[in-house]
């Protein structure tokens, strides 16, 4: 089914996905097919190997893999599972939706990445027996995952989840202690983890009775687990560190100024903590640093397919609080009723309107959407997964250079961290030498862009075309 994806040119197996670099290792083809296993590759990224399969089994993978062309898109998925909904909207950026908020939880703020909404609904989903257990990423005892999701049955253990991280993951542990232990489950996820997770529940009943509830997380990016070391090293950390927090806030600058902290044990068996400012740390976000190719294919900024959308509310009216806000996009009439009674008591929340959440993540919006377009352009002829916004290289110079940086560095970062980590040298060096001039060309771009004044509003390529 490859209805509502207007750029579908070659079609795209779940194998050819892993074979071409667009797995995401979200694991949901572990549960169609016995034998694909999720590892990671050389550089540091979760993906399939797809053992051998029947024929059967080939095109049951292919319908749940989130980059095959043969899987339904987002639109398609969200139209049934929300279409219907008493009360729902339906936004041209946003997807459905049946409430629209800032927010914050007044306990959970000061430990979660922006307003700790995540935290406080999945402890609320427990403490009123809506679910027997969540699912969230955390720090896992597993020697090949620094992070991964795990099991949760009490509120009280949810601290431990209550952060970003920057690190890959994967559903298919996840996926089948679900079939095998029966229970309610909420689960937490980036977007193309729900859209796998939806399609996964139409083909498996028992996983849709199951996971009752989809907590969506909008995703700027994954990364790799080379972004783990890259940090530990910028930070000043000289052994392996034995946890890490991505996003540790400073109450005294804004909500976008943050800490990367790494703590490990000396040889004299004290504990102690390096700490780098995200600021310090040499590059930023938007560069794609140690990024899958996979994020590069994506359409889905706001989790459509989800329950719920949980995202930092990166606005003016917002940011400077270093506290920390979240905006939330509600599709479950159930979870809105449930934010909506806690407003006056264990929430403070705020309704906002489209545009403001549409602002929020213009960021994502311009990369996801219109920088989508220009890639596919530039894939034309190649086998792509298939997207919901049609190819065109109608846009000004500074962005096409832009988009072909980004690309080199996202490349460039993952070889130059492979070496430095393969060449046995503590720090950084071999890496920044390798980075240097690709970074220097990218910060000359968006300098010469600044004084031009060459910023062109793209949002009309936002708006998905099916």
């Amino acid at each position: 089914m490859t209805a509502n994806r207007p750029s579908v040119a070659i079609a795209l197996s779940a194998t050819a996905v892993a074979e071409k670099g667009f797995c995401i290792g979200c694991g949901a083809c572990t549960v169609s097919n016995g034998s694909a296993k999720i590892d990671f590759n050389e550089y540091g990224e979760l993906t399939v190997k797809m053992n051998s399969a029947s024929a059967a089994q080939s095109m049951a993978v292919d319908k749940v893999c989130p980059f095959s062309t043969s899987a339904p898109s987002e639109s398609v998925l969200a139209e049934a599972e929300f279409a219907k909904l008493p009360g729902i909207s339906r936004g041209e950026e946003v997807g459905f939706y049946s409430g629209l908020y800032a927010a914050y939880s007044h306990k959970h703020r000061s430990a979660g990445s922006s307003g700790g909404i995540a935290t406080w609904l999945l402890g609320k989903l427990l403490d009123t027996n809506k679910v027997d257990k969540v699912i969230a990423v955390g720090r896992t005892a597993d020697g090949d995952r620094f992070f991964d999701f795990k099991v949760i049955s009490n509120s009280e253990e949810l601290s431990t989840t209550a952060t970003s991280f920057y690190y890959p993951v994967s559903y298919d542990r996840i996926l089948k202690y679900v079939l095998e232990n029966p229970g309610r489950y909420a689960i937490t996820g980036v977007p193309c983890f729900h859209k796998a997770l939806r399609q996964l529940k139409r083909e498996h009943p028992l996983l849709r009775e199951r996971i009752v509830y989809q907590i969506g997380i909008v995703c700027g990016q994954m990364k790799s687990a080379l972004y783990l070391e890259y940090l530990t090293r910028r930070s000043g950390m000289e052994r392996v560190a034995e946890d890490a927090c991505f996003r540790r806030k400073n109450p005294l600058a804004r909500a976008d100024e943050y800490y990367f902290e790494a703590s490990a044990t000396s040889q004299d068996g004290e504990h102690f903590v390096k700490r780098i400012g995200n600021r310090e740390i040499g590059a930023n976000w938007g560069m794609g640093l140690f990024k899958p190719k996979a994020c590069d294919f994506c359409d889905d900024v706001f989790a459509e397919t989800a329950d719920i959308a949980i995202m930092d509310a990166w606005l003016p009216k917002y940011v400077t609080d270093g506290l920390g806000t979240s905006l939330v996009v509600t599709r479950s009439a159930e979870i809105n009723d449930i934010l909506e009674t806690a407003r006056e008591s264990e929430l403070w929340a705020e309704r906002v309107d489209e545009q403001s959440v549409m602002e929020s993540q213009r960021g994502g919006l311009n990369h996801r959407r219109a920088g989508l377009r220009y890639r596919l352009a530039l894939a034309a002829g190649t086998a792509v997964p298939s997207k919901r916004v049609l190819p065109h290289k109608n846009f000004g110079v500074f962005f096409k250079l832009e988009q072909k940086l980004r690309e080199r560095l996202r490349r460039k970062s993952r070889e130059a961290m492979l070496a430095q980590v393969h060449g046995g040298e503590l720090g950084l060096k071999t890496y920044d030498a390798q980075m240097t001039l690709t970074l220097q060309m990218y910060r000359w771009l968006y300098r010469i862009k600044s004084r031009l004044g060459k910023s062109i509003d793209y949002r009309n390529e936002f708006r998905l075309d099916a």
